[in-house]
């Protein structure tokens, strides 16, 4: 079982992978890496908070809807670039977004 301190160590870690290869100019892979972080500090809130963890994606975004709706709004708009990535390069000004909303995130657990 996946505890509360495993969920922030792997938050803790992927954000500062991410900023390394943010600063390095590696945009896609910090992309990438932010948003592992902003999955484990969500679940981190809704394992803290619940006691349970989502499956899946799907699972997450209802919980996060539905009992965090502010969220939900910063998952929901970062899940939507995420995506983009796939197909295009990501710029320094896109990822800044999410990393400013992850760390912010993150300083409040």
């Amino acid at each position: 079982m996946v505890n509360l301190d495993e969920l922030k160590a792997n938050a803790q870690e992927y954000l500062e992978d991410a900023d390394y290869l943010y600063n390095k100019g590696h945009y896609n892979s910090a992309l990438n890496l932010y948003f592992k972080a902003l999955v484990a500090i969500c679940d981190y809130i809704i394992l803290r908070d619940t006691g349970k963890l989502p499956r899946n994606h799907t699972e997450r975004f209802r919980i996060l809807e539905e009992k965090y709706p502010d969220i939900y709004d910063i998952v929901d708009f970062h899940f939507n670039n995420y995506r983009k990535a796939y197909l295009m390069r990501a710029t320094k000004e896109w990822v800044k977004v999410l990393k400013n909303d992850v760390h912010n995130l993150y300083s409040q657990l």
